[in-house]
């Protein structure tokens, strides 16, 4: 056992796959897939860095038995499109989550982990249509990389060299210790960490490009919103998670003890879903 609990805690994401897929059309006409399942008010849902919704399956069994979830990849994940990767911009990510919520109706919630919980507050900003938002860690002012960092990155895809960029994405952009790392290793997880590793151009350019609280954007996001972050988390997450929050209007923080970066979807569940039905 590592003594990271962002290393433990990887043993509460499994493999799992929803009742039904479906697809939407976003603006530049990639198809975009989501996982609905269960019934009642819609719920959208979305990941972050090396996440596919396939990794959410413990928290859409939490949810579904009272939400209809609407659990979608980000494009070049699991079963959506990717486009032309050299023509990315995260304008096209905020269209695509648009394009998701519009597929669930307008009104519906919107859970999103880590770098989705960016895109979130940046498409809540411009007039996303969703009723309320919880966050989890979304890792804005997250402490900077060195300059060459996305040359780097990018160089090692070229080269299709999927497990060092995954850790140089980890050992440079998150942080996680060389204990962490080896343990994501050998966790059976790390293939679809692999698969995924093209797409962290695009979290990458998000953490950079987007890094800042937008503090500025936050007044005109009156929903309430839940930003959760963990209690085991470095301090520069919980200066950011707590500005966000005393930022927005409706915002409300909550520190869930004795976690960390690495979502608890067993705890969180339960956490949404009295915040979403309060």
């Amino acid at each position: 056992m590592v003594d990271s609990t962002m290393g433990a805690e990887l043993g509460n994401l499994r493999l799992g796959s929803a009742a039904s897929v479906e697809t939407v059309i976003s603006v530049d006409d990639v198809p975009i897939t989501y996982q609905k399942s269960g019934s009642g008010p819609p719920v959208v849902m979305t990941g972050g860095g090396l996440n596919n919704a396939a990794m959410f399956a413990e928290l859409v069994d939490q949810l579904s038995p009272n939400f209809t979830v609407y659990n979608y990849d980000r494009r070049g994940r699991g079963r959506s499109g990717d486009g032309n990767p050299d023509e990315f911009t995260v304008d096209l990510e905020l269209a695509d989550m648009e394009a998701v919520v519009r597929a669930a109706g307008e009104g519906c919630y919107l859970f999103a982990n880590c770098t989705g919980g960016m895109l979130a507050v940046h498409a809540a900003a411009r007039g996303l249509p969703v009723a309320k938002m919880a966050l989890y860690e979304p890792p804005f002012e997250s402490p900077p990389v060195s300059n060459d960092y996305m040359d780097r990155l990018r160089a090692l895809l070229a080269e299709d060299r999927r497990a060092d960029a995954v850790e140089l994405f980890y050992r440079e952009s998150v942080r996680f210790s060389e204990e962490t790392i080896s343990y994501f290793k050998q966790h059976p997880i790390w293939d679809a960490f692999l698969a995924l590793a093209p797409t962290l151009v695009y979290d990458c350019a998000l953490g950079i490009d987007y890094s800042p609280v937008p503090i500025d954007l936050l007044p005109s996001i009156e929903i309430p919103t839940l930003v959760i972050d963990g209690g085991d988390s470095p301090q520069w997450i919980f200066t950011a998670c707590e500005s966000l929050a005393d930022g927005l209007p409706n915002g409300t923080h909550h520190r869930e003890p004795g976690e960390s970066h690495v979502l608890n979807q067993k705890t969180t569940g339960p956490l949404i879903t009295s915040f979403f039905t309060s």
